[in-house]
């Protein structure tokens, strides 16, 4: 089931928008809420007062040349990946070209050209790391989950693990020198350091029995700490004793601490709209507040500061920088809404799109140019979270949530009544109406309701099951379905009066239906079942998709045209009634539904807010097929030579988690085409791009369950 985040805002929020270019790379879908983008961002650096760059979730980097009236966006910095996306925790920026990535399963990034592509560094270690510190161009550290920490000492070309003695998880590491380090831990307030460049380590005890999340040192005497229950300490006895401080600052978890000789201040940020600052080494802190023109806040994880100019990311993408040393700050998102999103509908891909969700500060956010502009203004004073969303035309509709609400709209979204009460208590998680009067409700205890004079009256209808309902799908005054939890699947041909069971071939949650008729569907659920009746539900056949992952939503245009998604921001569409599927990472996390309007445009929304538009050819695709092979295939590449772009083809007898990896002449790895996708049984066509590549001899290999099964060589002529 989808979960419900619930946020506050600060204040109410009307049509807004950040006037700013933006180039997203990597995928064909675009984000259109929040803009610039939306995944979380955990690491920045103020290259210069013009130029500042962010990394964070889903292999996100985004940067900007002048002050973020424009802005580069990736999402492939851990490479080209379809599904599964690698989050970035940390970084380290030498200049504008050098720099560096790290995150999830020990992955390690490393960029020469300013974060345009990016080259995998063997780190030594598959945990999680959450931090990185250099001491110089060539000296540095990383650390992160059971106690890893790591070295390098050519500009982070090749690492080599030190020995701390704990599995302590280690949230960040500060180097004052090569031979002093210190990192923060998620255990009892346990710092640790040591003075010999990591080959001895001491469990220092702060005071606190809180997790430490940062440390940063102003010398070897003077340091402070941060960590959650707004824990900031300061010790200037070289971490002999260690005073609590900032006594009186907002109830804050502190995420990143920093020291800036240069104008002699700390920072600390957290998740409250506020910076705490100190001038005096900590003895006492102001709070500085980040929001400026921001109109939601939030989590802001990272912060950096060059001269005069300060810049702070966190949850949601929000990015706000200062250019006169925090006195005032300017946004850089377009962030009106930040819930879980649960159902969208579009009239065109230019015009009016309406999305439904938890409350934020209202359940209905909707756009009335193709998502150049949101507004959540609507439904002003509804607390309930909607939970499904149908238009019957382009002004006319019905939305239904949580505690038996309904809501109508005669306008296009623009303003919603409440229906009379129909007799709920739980979640009404779908209506379904086939013309302004007629329409029904399904929901939790396997409730399900008619109108027909537009919700003034509702009868009540006997399913014959308590399961929860997430969908019903009339397609006519007499014909439609149910699905639900275990499997739940029923049938009616007399407008509700009866429901017959159904047997959908599968055992488990079911969460969307899609009739195109009363004759032809679809049905997406748990464990990615995907199943389809051209028959008007006597049979249901299973429909093969490339991804080991729960469907939450289908939407198909016609029998063969049509979007699945899921959870990681995977998205699937066929052309051919999933004979086979392109599948691409739209970059957003866990999907409350996919809206499709055609084969090269659909809107799907999100948690935190997330909403995407395709409205494009997928590029970069990665294609799938049910055809199974009887062992592993790595084919040769073709064309071969290529200049730019070649296609190539794998195959898999059996579920396995795929990665398909690029490398030079040297041994180098170049790109990451798949990284450890959960791929079903089949056959894979995978596109690859030499565009930022020399011409020369390329090797390309196909690992399954990290065990290499081929490698073949291919040739790039430009």
């Amino acid at each position: 089931m989808r979960k419900i985040l619930f946020f506050f805002f600060a204040f109410s929020f009307f049509a807004y928008s950040v006037q700013t270019s933006i180039s997203q790379v990597n995928s064909p879908w675009k984000w259109s809420h929040p803009t610039p983008q939306g995944n979380t961002l955990r690491y920045v650096k103020v290259i210069s007062p013009t130029e500042w760059v962010a990394l964070g979730y889903a292999g996100t980097f985004v940067k900007t040349t002048n002050t973020g009236t424009n802005w580069f966006i990736t999402h492939a910095v851990a490479g080209n990946v379809a599904v599964n996306q690698i989050s970035l925790y940390n970084g380290w920026f030498f200049n504008s070209t050098t720099g560096l990535a790290c995150g999830e399963s020990g992955n390690i990034r490393r960029t020469t050209n300013g974060g345009v592509t990016w080259d995998s560094v063997s780190s030594g270690v598959t945990v999680l790391l959450y931090g990185m510190h250099f001491v110089d161009a060539n000296t540095g550290f990383a650390c992160g989950s059971s106690g890893n920490v790591i070295k390098t000492t050519n500009g982070g070309l090749a690492w080599s693990p030190l020995t701390t003695g704990v599995t302590y998880t280690c949230y960040n590491i500060f180097a004052l020198s090569a031979s002093n380090l210190y990192v923060a831990t998620g255990t009892s307030g346990i710092l640790l350091t040591s003075t010999d460049g990591g080959t001895n380590w001491i469990k220092d005890t702060t005071g606190t029995s809180t997790t430490l999340y940062d440390v940063a040192f102003k010398n070897a005497n003077t340091g402070v700490v941060s960590g959650s229950s707004t824990n900031l300490r300061v010790t200037t006895d070289a971490g002999a004793t260690w005073t609590s401080t900032g006594t009186g600052l907002a109830s804050s978890t502190l995420y990143g601490i920093n020291y800036f000789s240069a104008s002699n201040t700390w920072y600390a940020s957290g998740n409250s709209f506020y910076a705490f600052r100190s001038t005096n080494d900590g003895l006492t802190w102001d709070s500085v507040s980040l929001s400026g023109n921001q109109f939601y806040v939030s989590t802001y994880y990272t912060l950096d500061r060059n001269g005069t100019t300060l810049f702070t990311a966190g949850a949601f993408g929000l990015m706000n920088s200062s250019t006169n040393s925090g006195a005032n700050w300017t946004a850089h998102n377009n962030l009106p809404y930040s819930s879980t999103l649960n159902d969208i509908w579009c009239d065109n891909m230019n015009g009016r799109v309406i999305a439904v969700g938890s409350v934020a500060p209202t359940p209905v956010f909707y756009s009335t140019n193709g998502g150049t502009t949101w507004n959540n203004t609507a439904a002003t004073g509804v607390t309930q979270a909607m939970y499904g969303l149908k238009m019957i035309n382009s002004l006319t509709g019905y939305a239904t949530g949580s505690s038996g609400k309904i809501l109508r709209t005669t306008s296009g979204g623009v303003s919603w009544d409440s229906v009379t009460y129909a007799g709920v208590n739980g979640i009404i998680y779908c209506p379904d109406f086939i013309n302004v009067n007629t329409g029904w409700i399904s929901g939790a205890s396997g409730v399900v309701k008619k109108t027909t004079d537009g919700g003034t009256t509702w009868n009540t209808q006997t399913s014959g099951v308590t399961t929860t309902l997430y969908r019903i799908d009339m397609v006519d005054s007499l014909t439609g379905w149910f699905i639900g939890s275990t499997a739940t699947l029923r049938k009616t041909t007399d407008g509700g009066t009866t429901w017959n069971a159904q047997t959908p071939n599968y055992s488990s949650t079911l969460y969307w239906i899609n009739m195109l008729n009363a004759n032809t569907g679809y049905l997406c659920g748990a464990g990615s079942t995907l199943r389809r009746t051209t028959n008007g539900g006597t049979n249901w056949d299973t429909v093969l998709t490339p991804v080991s992952a729960t469907h939450y939503s289908v939407s198909f245009t016609n029998v063969n045209t049509g979007f699945v998604v899921g959870g990681t921001g995977y998205t699937i569409r066929t052309s051919n009634g999933g004979t086979s599927w392109e599948i691409n990472n739209d970059g957003a996390a866990t999907h409350g539904a996919v809206f499709a309007k055609g084969y090269d445009s659909a809107w799907a929304c999100a948690s935190s807010g997330a909403v995407m538009k395709l409205y494009n050819t997928f590029t970069g695709s990665t294609t799938w097929n049910s055809q199974v092979p009887e062992a592993y295939v790595l084919s040769q590449n073709y064309p071969n030579p290529f200049n730019p772009t070649t296609i190539i083809q794998f195959a898999i007898p059996k579920a396995g988690k795929v990665s398909l990896k690029v490398y030079d002449i040297t041994g180098r790895e170049v790109a990451v085409l798949l990284n450890n996708i959960l791929l079903n049984a089949g056959t894979v066509k995978q596109e690859f791009s030499g565009t930022n590549l020399a011409s020369g001899v390329y090797f390309y290999s196909l690992f399954v369950n990290d065990n290499k099964i081929d490698t073949k060589k291919m040739v790039l002529v430009k």
